[in-house]
């Protein structure tokens, strides 16, 4: 069996200390900020997974060690919205922060880099970047201090949020949002709940496959892939049945890191704006989830532009397949295997709001979104099929 090693340093975009105990480089960090002078930081978490994590305890020590003060903005939920963004940004101004740390999963990561370009530009609010497309060119610093195995957030320059009254749920994308610093413990993960143990890995496995599909494709994405789909499909049922699998939660964390280089390289395509406009609907629909509930019909859609390689990327879940139906068929199969046997209608969607999600989606996308990077002809009734597809199992 393939053991865990001890905590290296990985550089892509950011410095990522991953590995199990990685938690203590905390102090590192920290002292390194404070012989540049910086001294204030910004700290924003969800409501409960920061300290669950038992990553708090050690961050609150090692700021007060150094010296640090700081403000802590608690308020980010799944699926942040531009509101709660700025709500952050008016909270923490006053403290005149140098540094920002975000502890969290995808929502909390991509919402701190948003709240450093906000820090760091004042006057800017998130509909300015979100709606209006301004796009400044620096930011705070910011320590991304992961807590799933899912999104790479931690290392890549994106950032999610959604503008309510557009129902659209959109990726902001600026080379300053590169967090400098990276701590990715999957000891940090052992609380996750099975449910997100479960959706995080296949957000995971959704941006492999789709960066190695895209138009921007590559033979570094196609390689990630091949790597991260490898680990998923071996150490995700594992995980499932040894919640406290440390090992398993090793592996995964691999992949979720693999996946989050490979979008920063490939982009996304189809997957991941269509579920953002179903969760942009419904934002208590977790984005992991989403895709997955939508994976086997991209699969079955992208087939004849990318038959081999799907074949190649996914053989460790699927074996071999011959039919696009047959590859939607086995990759829905394994999914149900995990536990995750919801589809569309379940989460509470019809064929109404099918074409409720058409609309947002089309609008959202207009002039040029990443669902067009998708590796066939994108029109209406392709995105309509997958839609309507989704809401039954494809079996």
């Amino acid at each position: 069996m393939k053991e865990q090693k001890g905590i290296v340093e990985i550089r892509a975009g950011s410095i990522d200390y991953f590995g199990v105990g990685a938690i203590e480089k905390i102090s590192d960090i920290l002292k390194t900020y404070k012989g540049q002078g910086i001294k204030r930081a910004a700290v924003v978490t969800g409501r409960s997974s920061y300290r669950i994590s038992g990553a708090w305890q050690r961050i609150e020590e090692a700021l007060n060690e150094e010296g640090f003060e700081f403000g802590h903005f608690d308020g980010i939920s799944p699926n942040p919205t531009v509101d709660q963004i700025d709500e952050a940004v008016r909270e923490l101004s006053p403290l005149d922060a140098e540094l920002v740390v975000g502890i969290g999963g995808g929502s909390v990561l991509d919402a701190s880099k948003v709240i450093a370009v906000l820090l760091k530009n004042r006057g800017l609010n998130a509909r300015d970047l979100y709606v209006k497309g301004k796009r400044p060119y620096s930011a705070l610093p910011v320590v991304a201090v992961n807590l799933t195995h899912g999104t790479g957030s931690e290392i890549d320059r994106y950032a999610v949020a959604t503008v309510p009254e557009l129902k659209d749920k959109s990726g902001l994308a600026l080379d300053c949002m590169y967090p400098e610093y990276a701590i990715d413990d999957p000891s940090l993960m052992l609380t996750l709940p099975k449910e997100q143990l479960l959706y995080t890995s296949l957000d995971a496995l959704n941006h492999l496959v789709e960066a190695a599909t895209t138009t921007l494709s590559s033979a570094y994405t196609e390689m990630l892939a091949r790597e991260g789909i490898k680990e998923i499909a071996k150490w995700l049922p594992l995980a499932v049945k040894e919640p406290e699998n440390l090992n398993a939660r090793y592996w995964l964390l691999y992949a979720s890191l693999l996946g989050g280089m490979a979008i920063d390289s490939g982009v996304v395509h189809i997957t991941h704006p269509l579920e953002h406009t179903l969760s942009a609907i419904k934002p208590e629909l977790p984005h992991g989830l989403g895709l997955t509930v939508l994976l086997p019909s991209v699969l079955r859609a992208i087939y004849p532009a990318k038959k081999d390689l799907l074949q190649d990327i996914l053989m460790p879940i699927t074996g071999k397949f011959s039919s696009a139906k047959e590859l939607a068929l086995k990759v829905e199969n394994w999914i149900f295997s995990l536990g995750v046997t919801v589809k569309l209608r379940d989460i509470g969607f019809s064929e109404e709001t099918v074409e409720e999600a058409l609309q947002y989606l089309m609008a959202s996308q207009e002039g040029g979104g990443s669902l067009y990077l998708a590796p066939v002809k994108i029109d209406r009734e392709l995105v309509k099929r997958i839609y309507t597809e989704s809401l039954e199992p494809i079996g």
